[in-house]
C-alpha cells in the first residue's frame, strides 16, 4: 500500500505544513474574547498584565502598543487627552476614579496656572516654558506634603492633596501661593511669577476628568474675581454655566432689540486742550436686570463666536453715531476694540473695510499688544490693509503684556495706549513714572503718537503734560458716556478748558470725579 497517499497521512502533512507555516509566519490576530480579558483583568486590579507576544506584522504591533498602554495606565502616565478615539475607547474603563474619602480626610484636586503664561511661552520659548512649569509643580510639596502632581499641560499643572475640610484646603493652597510665586531662575533667565489656582472636592465626582473640569471651572472663577484661590462650589458652577448659556441665547436678540449701545470716552489733546477723539465701549443694559459686566459678555461673545457679530455691529453705530456729531458740528475720530480672535479673520476685514469706507469721519481700531500672537502672517497682513484704507490703528494697554522693541515694530500702528496700572501709580510710585516716561519716548521713536489711560486726578493730568504725553484718557475727563451726553460735554467749552488746566471746579455731577 502506498502510504503516501493516504487520506490520513496526506492530512496530517496538511496539518504539519500548516502548523509549520503558523510558526513562522506568527499567531493569528488576538481574539477580542482574549482583549477583554485581559481588560477585565486589570479593572479587577491584577497588575502586569499583558497579551502574549507572538504575532506578526500588524497584529504585533497592536500587541505591542497594547500592552505598552496597559504599562502606562498602571503607572499612571497615560495621556488620555492625546491618545487616538479608538485606543481611548478601548481603555476607557480603566480610568481611574477620583481618590475616595478615607480616615485621612478628603481628596482635593487642584489646578494651578500661571498668568499670562500662554504669552510668557511665546517669548520664552516651548523647551523653558516647560522647565518652568515642571519645576513650579515641585515646589508644591515643599508646602503640601501629601500632594500627588497629575498632568503638567501647556500653560497649567494638576496635583491632589487632602485635608479635613474645604475651608482647611484653601489654607493649604494660599500657604502654597508663597512658595509657588517665589522668584525662580532658570539657565539664568529669573522668573517672578504671579499664579491662581482652582480647586474641588474628589466628593463630588467619580470620575477624575470630571473633577478636574470642576477646579479648572473654579481657577477662570478665580481669575475673574482676582483672587488667588476658588473653590469650585458645584451649586455655583451650575448656576454660573446656565446663567452665561442663557446670556449666548440673549445678546443675538439684544444687539437687535437695541440693548446694547455704545458709550464713549472722550480723549483730550494735550497740545490743543480739545476733545478730537473718542473710544468707543460697548454697554448692555437688560430690562428689569441692568447692566451686563462688559467684561463678561464679551468673554462670552469670543467664545461662542458672536464677537464678530457684535464688532461688526459696534462699527456701524460708531459710524453712525460719528455722522450725528458731525450734523452737530462736532468732527470727531473714533476708535473701536477689535478682539484678537477676529484679527487673523480675512472675512471680518473685508466686511471691516467695507463699513469703514462709508464713514464721514476718520475710524481707528484698538488691538492688544499681543492680538496677532495667535496667526501673526494674517494678522499683519489685515492691518496693513486696514492703514492703507485710512484706519488709524492703536495698540491698547501697553505694559500689560510682554511687548518686545521687535514685536512693536512689526506693528504698523499710528498709537500706544499706556495701560492705566501704571498711570495710578504716578504720584505713588517712583517706578511708574520712570516705566511711562520711557514709554512715550519709545513711542516717538516709533513714530507713534501717545494716549495714557487710567487720568483719574488732575496730579496725573499734569505730570503727563510734562512727560510729552500726546493726549489724556480717564475718568478725570469722563467715564464712558452715552452719545446725548456726548454731545453736551462738546458744547461746553469752559467745562473742557478747566479740565485741561487741571481746575476740579468745572467737572458736571453727571460724569463724576472719577
Amino acid at each position: 500500500m502506498d502510504w503516501a497517499a493516504h487520506p490520513l497521512v496526506m492530512l496530517a502533512m496538511a496539518f504539519c505544513v500548516a502548523v509549520a507555516l503558523a510558526l513562522v509566519r506568527g499567531r493569528a490576530k488576538p481574539s477580542f474574547v482574549e482583549i477583554d480579558a485581559a481588560l477585565e483583568r486589570v479593572r479587577q486590579g491584577e497588575a502586569g498584565v499583558r497579551l502574549e507576544p507572538g504575532f506578526s506584522g500588524r497584529d504585533a504591533r497592536f500587541v505591542s502598543r497594547f500592552n505598552a498602554a496597559l504599562a502606562e495606565i498602571e503607572a499612571g502616565s497615560y495621556d488620555w487627552d492625546r491618545a487616538a478615539p479608538q485606543e481611548r475607547a478601548m481603555f476607557n474603563a480603566l480610568r481611574k476614579e477620583a481618590p475616595a474619602q478615607d480616615g485621612a480626610g478628603t481628596t482635593f484636586v487642584a489646578v494651578v496656572e500661571v498668568d499670562r503664561f500662554a504669552t510668557l511661552r511665546q517669548s520664552i520659548g516651548y523647551s523653558l516654558a516647560n522647565q518652568l512649569l515642571a519645576t513650579l509643580a515641585r515646589r508644591v510639596p515643599a508646602t503640601i506634603a501629601d500632594a500627588e502632581i497629575g498632568r503638567i499641560g501647556r500653560t497649567t499643572f494638576e496635583f491632589a492633596f487632602k485635608a479635613a475640610s474645604a475651608g482647611e484646603a484653601q489654607l493649604r493652597l494660599i500657604a502654597a501661593i508663597e512658595t509657588l510665586e517665589r522668584r525662580l531662575t532658570i539657565e539664568d533667565y529669573v522668573f517672578d511669577l504671579t499664579v491662581a489656582i482652582g480647586f474641588a472636592d474628589a466628593g463630588t465626582s467619580s470620575i477624575r476628568d470630571e473633577l478636574v473640569d470642576q477646579a479648572a471651572a473654579a481657577l477662570a472663577a478665580a481669575k475673574a474675581a482676582r483672587v488667588k484661590v476658588c473653590f469650585a462650589d458645584a451649586d455655583i458652577l451650575v448656576h454660573n454655566s446656565m446663567a452665561d448659556l442663557e446670556l449666548m441665547r440673549a445678546l443675538p436678540k439684544a444687539l437687535a432689540a437695541g440693548e446694547v449701545e455704545l458709550h464713549y470716552q472722550p480723549k483730550l489733546e494735550a497740545r490743543s486742550n480739545t476733545i478730537r477723539a473718542v473710544e468707543a465701549l460697548a454697554r448692555w443694559t437688560r430690562p428689569g436686570l441692568g447692566l451686563v459686566p462688559t467684561d463678561r459678555f464679551i468673554s462670552l461673545a469670543e467664545e461662542t463666536g458672536t464677537i464678530r457679530e457684535l464688532t461688526e455691529w459696534g462699527i456701524a453705530r460708531a459710524i453712525r453715531d460719528q455722522k450725528t456729531l458731525l450734523d452737530q458740528g462736532y468732527e470727531i475720530d473714533i476708535s473701536v476694540n477689535i478682539s484678537g480672535h477676529l484679527l487673523p479673520d480675512r472675512d471680518f476685514a473685508r466686511t471691516a473695510l467695507d463699513l469703514v469706507a462709508t464713514a464721514v469721519g476718520r475710524i481707528g481700531f484698538e488691538i492688544t499688544e499681543t492680538a496677532v500672537i495667535d496667526d501673526p502672517d494674517a494678522a499683519l497682513a489685515n492691518l496693513r490693509d486696514f492703514t492703507q484704507a485710512g484706519i488709524r490703528i492703536a495698540i491698547d494697554d501697553y505694559g500689560s503684556g510682554l511687548s518686545s522693541l521687535a514685536y512693536l515694530k512689526q506693528l504698523p500702528a499710528h498709537e500706544l495706549k499706556i495701560d492705566k496700572m501704571f498711570v495710578s501709580g504716578l504720584t505713588e510710585s517712583h517706578r511708574d513714572p520712570l516705566l511711562v516716561r520711557s514709554s512715550i519716548d519709545l513711542a516717538h521713536a516709533l513714530e507713534m503718537e501717545v494716549t495714557a489711560e487710567g487720568v483719574d486726578d488732575a496730579m496725573a493730568l499734569s505730570l503727563l503734560r510734562i512727560m510729552g504725553c500726546d493726549m489724556l484718557q480717564g475718568y478725570f475727563i469722563s467715564p464712558p458716556i452715552a452719545l446725548d451726553a456726548l454731545t453736551a460735554f462738546l458744547g461746553d467749552e469752559e467745562r473742557v478748558r478747566r479740565l485741561a488746566e487741571g481746575s476740579v471746579g468745572g467737572q458736571w455731577p453727571l460724569f463724576g470725579n472719577g
